[in-house]
């Protein structure tokens, strides 16, 4: 059934941050727009990402020149005590909780932890008028061309409008209907992830002697990862997460398992248990890190995946009415914090370029990938780098550390 939308308005696929930012900046500019979302309202994404100064920045300009302690006091995992998402950036060593790198705090960057669920809510909240978003409506097919397109969704709603702007993530269904070539890439990464909670007091007395008032615990070993980060703090209880990660050994590492169905992702195998415990970590990670615990906690096994496209398949998406934000075209691993940045980056450049179009739909399109094109495939690239980089041997990290020493004695 064709819904009663107008052809000026714009459709976008996807109510994560990078949709409902978009979505927030126009409504805010007065420009009509309906978000869609395939979950339903209640789904859940408790777990915290790290911001960026230069990723936060672009958002709360692009909202009005918000301050930086309203967005905090909205979204810091520690919000609740007072906190504003502080992350030390400090590296130890997992088998002895000793500090291996520090940063310098005069050139150290500003980064802030955001509870991702409270980013989203909050973000929403952001304007006089409140978002039409609508759940439970899974795409099925696009017709049409710029300034002329119709939705239509598995629940047989047709919605009509000017533009579709694809922010439905990593597995994007508009990018596997307009552009089927495009498929993730794997990382050959074994990423396990763990979430439980755990009284406060004894976050203050395990965690809180290292952890300090940072949100993030990062412990690495001999090329593997294993940080404890803050979801949610408050006066009586932490929610908390962990994650153990490394490089895959071949198609033939047991823990390497990149097409597993949902519900198999979510038990523990017992090379998992075995790997981690022979890894002597040091408290407070071998607290939560062993088979007792494990079984206690919410795990699930996690693939990481890249997406890169070329300008011939944004030029093609273009051409469709269709222009890609978010993960759904430049979707990276989730080790370095710059996913959610780009991710609102996109959003807050797409709803620039739309508020001050100037020559249609078309120049809309081409200014804002012109713009963010370099952005994004560098930071694609960089990723990757990055997660091998993050996984060095102990050697290297110690190597690293002597070098620091020495460099902060002269």
């Amino acid at each position: 059934m064709l819904q009663e939308t107008t052809s000026k308005q714009i459709l976008i696929v996807g109510a994560g941050l990078s949709g409902l930012t978009v979505a927030r900046l126009l409504t805010n500019s007065g420009i009509p727009n309906i978000v869609f979302e395939a979950s339903m309202e209640d789904r859940s994404q408790g777990f915290s990402i790290s911001l960026r100064d230069w990723g936060y920045s672009a958002l709360l300009e692009a909202l009005g020149d918000i301050p930086l302690r309203s967005l905090t006091r909205g979204v810091a995992p520690d919000r609740h005590i007072g906190g504003h998402g502080f992350v030390d950036l400090i590296m130890r060593d997992n088998a002895t909780g000793d500090i291996l790198v520090a940063p310098d705090p005069e050139t150290q960057p500003s980064i802030v932890r955001a509870n991702r669920n409270a980013l989203r809510t909050w973000i929403a909240d952001c304007g006089d008028e409140p978002l039409d978003v609508r759940y439970g409506h899974k795409l099925k097919s696009i017709e049409g061309t710029v300034g002329s397109m119709t939705a239509v969704f598995e629940n047989g709603a047709h919605h009509r409008g000017s533009l579709v702007i694809a922010a439905d993530g990593v597995h994007s269904t508009v990018r596997s209907v307009i552009l089927p070539h495009i498929v993730p890439e794997v990382v050959p990464a074994v990423v396990y992830h763990g979430e439980f909670q755990l009284p406060r007091e004894e976050y203050d007395r395990l965690l809180r002697p290292l952890i300090g008032d940072s949100n993030i615990l990062a412990g690495v070993g001999d090329g593997f990862n294993t940080p404890i980060t803050v979801c949610n703090l408050t006066k009586t209880e932490a929610h908390l997460d962990w994650s153990y990660s490394r490089m895959a050994c071949g198609n033939d590492d047991p823990l390497y398992r990149p097409n597993l169905s949902a519900e198999e992702s979510k038990k523990i195998p017992q090379a998992l248990v075995d790997e981690v415990a022979s890894r002597n970590l040091a408290e407070p990670w071998s607290h939560y890190l062993n088979a007792e615990a494990m079984q206690k906690h919410s795990v699930f096994h996690w693939t990481s995946r890249c997406v890169s496209m070329t300008n011939k398949d944004t030029e093609k998406g273009a051409e469709r009415g269709v222009v890609f934000i978010g993960d759904s075209w430049h979707a990276m691993p989730i080790f370095g914090g710059e996913g959610g940045c780009h991710a609102l980056v996109d959003a807050v450049e797409l709803a620039a370029a739309l508020l001050h179009q100037d020559g249609g739909l078309d120049k809309v399109i081409s200014t804002y990938y012109t713009g963010a094109w370099k952005r994004c495939s560098d930071a694609v690239r960089r990723s990757k780098g990055r997660f091998f980089v993050l996984h060095r041997p102990m050697a290297d990290w110690r190597e690293l550390a002597e070098k620091k020493a020495a460099a902060t004695v002269k």
